[in-house]
């Protein structure tokens, strides 16, 4: 089998979509298996930002792309992702899984208006999963069946007392609310079921027949359902264990799963982060590192590198390799250090806390590291085909103390926006 898994490591916005785009020109096939549109992959696509929120980032490589189970999909954000990518040029070759959930359209207004406290993003995850778990939503087969107003008007319907409970829609109004999502739901299912097909066996297929499959995880370990910073996290499991109930393939399938963790820590919305610095630093590796959500445009919280946590998402989701980005964001900080481990109530702690409370306040260890160097570009591409021992001594201690730390390699280097703008060790 020849299937890899790539996930976030930290909470997300790690560059996810710049290395899956890199590593997918290698890839014949990729495959997203969690999230939604929350999701904000950031990809250059000759000199231009293109950001890719449902559509897997190796749709810029011609890679066949594949939507799984796991996915919450908004077809009308999805049809208006896929004429984006038209008029650049592109026509993705694109499957999309008949058994993912839909987001509908009070998804995301009641995401919108009870997710500030954790800092969702508004696009309907949250309660698209919550519908999805109560056996009460709509799947993609259901839009694009021939009955798809009857389906859709018989889900609507099952929710009027709460809709109009929450605020959503008035008993007057209700009717043509829905009338309104039924035809235009039904018109996307209509668009998009020329894409649409059994993804599982699909997968299975590709892979028995040799293909190289790679497996995009959305967001990061650290926003896990279930291991994440909980009730601070996404409603999906981003560990790469996800990848097989969110695609139907089995973990046989699997060569390797690869972690992708900037060499700082950033994370958007609300929840525990104990790296976290404000100030003269804080500002200069915002700047610097362009750290504004994809797909919020807020600003990310900037916290020093921490390989507490780091550690911790290695162990629980299986990474065996690391790529880590912006390292070329740090010669900025004149007193770097790196966050070691924790202390509690006078304690230091051998396990990443899972309550969010002592998470607040937590001590973080540091292990400081003074100032790396600056390089150029020209100085980076110089370092291609080389060793690690080649790089910088400050560069080179800085890694190779992620790799002692974490017990794993670290395999990709990332220092710039660009596909070229990076260093691969084999």
């Amino acid at each position: 089998m020849a299937g890899i898994i790539v996930v976030g490591a930290q909470w997300g916005d790690e560059g996810k979509g710049k290395i899956v785009d890199f590593l997918s020109k290698d890839m014949d096939v990729v495959v997203r298996f969690n999230g939604g549109a929350n999701a904000g992959h950031t990809v250059f696509y000759n000199g231009k930002e293109v950001r890719l929120h449902q559509i897997p980032s190796g749709a810029l490589n011609g890679n066949v792309c594949i939507l799984g189970n796991g996915m919450v999909i908004d077809p009308v954000e999805l049809v208006s992702e896929l004429e984006n990518l038209v008029s650049i040029g592109i026509n993705p070759s694109i499957f999309i899984s008949d058994r993912a959930n839909v987001i509908l359209p009070y998804h995301k207004e009641i995401d919108r208006a009870k997710g500030h406290g954790i800092g969702t993003t508004g696009k309907g995850i949250g309660p698209a999963y919550e519908d999805k778990m109560e056996r009460t939503n709509l799947r993609i087969c259901d839009i694009t069946h021939p009955n798809a107003r009857d389906f859709i008007s018989k889900v609507i319907d099952a929710k009027r007392d709460y809709l109009i409970f929450e605020g959503i829609t008035t008993p007057e109004d209700f009717e043509s609310y829905k009338t309104k999502i039924v035809a235009s739901y039904s018109a996307c299912g209509k668009q998009i079921a020329q894409f649409v097909k059994s993804t599982s066996f699909l997968v299975n297929k590709f892979l028995k027949d040799g293909k190289k499959v790679l497996f995009e995880g959305a967001q990061g370990v650290l926003l896990d359902i279930d291991f994440g910073t909980y009730p601070f996290v996404t409603s999906s499991n981003t560990i790469a264990q996800g990848a097989f109930t969110g695609t139907g393939v089995s973990f046989s399938s699997i060569d390797k799963v690869i972690g992708i963790t900037k060499a700082y820590t950033t994370r958007v919305g609300e929840g525990p982060f104990p790296t976290e610095i404000n100030g003269t630093d804080a500002e200069i590796l915002r700047k610097k590192g362009n750290e504004y959500g994809a797909t919020t445009g807020r600003p990310r919280r900037i916290g020093y590198l921490d390989l507490f946590a780091l550690k911790f998402a290695v162990e629980v989701s299986g990474i065996k390799e690391l790529a880590v980005t912006k390292i070329d964001i740090l010669p900025s900080i004149a007193d770097l250090v790196v966050a070691v481990s924790y202390e509690l109530n006078g304690k230091q702690l051998d396990y990443f806390p899972p309550n969010a409370y002592d998470l607040q306040m937590v001590k973080p260890i540091y292990e400081t590291f003074g100032l790396l160097e600056n390089l150029e570009k020209a100085e980076w591409e110089a370092l291609k085909g080389r060793a690690k021992d080649a790089l910088p001594a400050g560069i080179r201690r800085y890694i190779f103390f992620i790799e002692k730390f974490t017990g794993i390699p670290v395999t990709i280097l990332s220092y710039g926006p660009e596909r070229g703008d990076t260093i691969e060790y084999r």
